[in-house]
């Protein structure tokens, strides 16, 4: 039997759709570009520049809120 396709996002498995794009997943998860910081596996980029690279099983994302203060 062959395992269904998963990446992770912040510690979760989540099944992977065949074709998901860094920008298709923030959209997918209600998450403003503008306000994150994303991982994957080695690589790091600010949301709002969120490549439309397209994710592969395996693939491990990190998102993280950025928080301003003052």
């Amino acid at each position: 039997m062959t395992r269904p396709a998963t990446l992770t996002v912040n510690g979760e498995a989540r099944p992977l759709t065949p074709g998901l794009t860094l920008h298709a997943l923030l959209r997918e998860l209600n998450v403003n570009p503008s306000r994150v910081a994303v991982g994957v596996n080695d690589d790091v980029y600010p949301g709002a520049r969120a490549p439309h690279r397209t994710l592969e099983a395996g693939d491990v994302i990190e998102i993280v809120r950025i928080i301003g203060g003052g």
